[in-house]
């Protein structure tokens, strides 16, 4: 298995985002907070934007569809309702964008149709240590506490106390979700249960980590299925919700419990690297944007797992990078 350690990096590679999305991504992002900066309710507000979200983590997967924006507003008074707040947000961003401006249960969507995303700017005001942004889905019409900046604090720890794994596991595993389940649970729900996979003590190398992390993550939902609760590392006491039926979540839960199975046995596999390539090559599944193959075989491996040139008498010896 040491021989495919360079191919996981390489997957790692294969789902970064590429440059112009990056680049694209923070035009957008700092053009709409210019505007939202500009506004003298908002300043009265005493308004002070962020980033947040997956882009802002480094832990954004091929292709950067939106970017997260926090626009923090301490000076927001008791009494405003969250529609209020929401609405004011809603009135800077029409007038500059016009109809691609989309309110949202917490947060106002603006399209940017030539770069082919969008940003999400989510007002929020102060909850003691933490925030409240709006939440007007269909379990509130009012606040909801979040600590998304806590969350980035977290997410850098832990990626230095874990040799910097942590988050190219993440990265991974947000692959995973997107090559393996529907749209929910979402990428956000799998990078939390990757961080208490960590939490619990992943160790090893970078297959090894995201392996392990695909067999607690198992674990994990079927806890949830069975009725437990998912903490909220960002905040003491809190835990995770997410928009996903009781039907998607058993999905889920039994989804991974497959692949985590499926990529045990390649782990475990000391003779045949090429048949645990496959498999991971199949776990790991292709990018959405090209349809291009994320794990990458090794140059001694045919499509369907086997070994090259045993037709000619020479089979590949596992670790020793040689045909004999």
């Amino acid at each position: 298995m040491p021989q495919l350690t360079s191919y996981f990096e390489k997957a790692c590679s294969n789902v970064e985002p590429e440059a112009d999305d990056v680049s694209n991504a923070s035009a957008a992002h700092q053009e709409v907070r210019d505007v939202l900066h500009a506004d003298e309710t908002l300043a009265s507000w005493k308004i002070d934007s962020c980033l947040i979200g997956s882009y802002d983590r480094h832990v954004s997967i091929r292709r950067i569809k939106d970017v997260d924006v926090l626009c923090r507003l301490p000076g927001v008074d008791t009494s405003d309702s969250s529609r209020q707040v929401l609405g004011e947000v809603v009135r800077v961003l029409r007038a500059k964008y016009d109809a691609r401006v989309e309110p949202q249960d917490r947060s106002v969507k603006v399209q940017f149709p030539d770069f082919d995303l969008h940003v999400d700017a989510v007002p929020a005001r102060p909850c003691g240590d933490d925030w409240e942004i709006p939440d007007h889905s269909e379990r509130s019409v009012n606040w909801q506490k979040t600590n998304p900046l806590e969350l980035a604090t977290l997410t850098t720890t832990m990626n230095a106390e874990n040799a910097k794994l942590y988050v190219p596991v993440v990265k991974l595993v947000r692959q995973t979700r997107r090559a393996n389940l529907g749209k929910r649970p979402g990428g956000l729900y799998f990078e939390i249960l990757t961080y208490h996979a960590f939490a619990a003590g992943c160790s090893g190398s970078l297959p090894e980590r995201y392996v392990g992390a695909i067999a607690s993550i198992a674990d994990q939902l079927e806890a949830v299925v069975a009725g437990g609760d998912v903490e909220d590392p960002s905040m003491e006491g809190e835990v995770i919700t997410v928009r996903a039926t009781d039907q998607q979540m058993r999905t889920a839960a039994t989804v991974f419990r497959g692949l985590a199975s499926r990529a045990q046995a390649a782990l475990d596999s000391k003779t045949d690297e090429c048949k645990a390539a496959a498999e991971f090559r199949a776990i790991l599944g292709q990018r959405s944007d090209d349809n291009t193959w994320v794990f990458d075989l090794p140059e001694y491996c045919n499509e369907d797992g086997t070994t090259k040139y045993t037709e000619k008498g020479l089979s590949y010896v596992p670790g020793e990078g040689r045909f004999a």
